[in-house]
């Protein structure tokens, strides 16, 4: 995504915690270490496998 496509994503967000900064750092925290985990888990996930058994 280049800069002008994420405007319109950032445009309602600016407007929601503009009273509330302090609500806007906890929700950038929050959603940061979410991505991060996920990041982290396809980075470095584990092999699996699996089998189709008959029944």
């Amino acid at each position: 995504m280049d800069r002008d496509e994420l405007r319109p994503l950032q445009a309602p967000l600016k407007e929601r915690y503009r009273d509330e900064p302090e609500a806007a750092l906890v929700t950038l925290l929050k959603l940061t270490e979410r991505y991060c985990v996920v990041l982290q888990t396809l980075a470095r996930s584990p092999e699996l496998s699996a089998e189709l058994a008959a029944a």
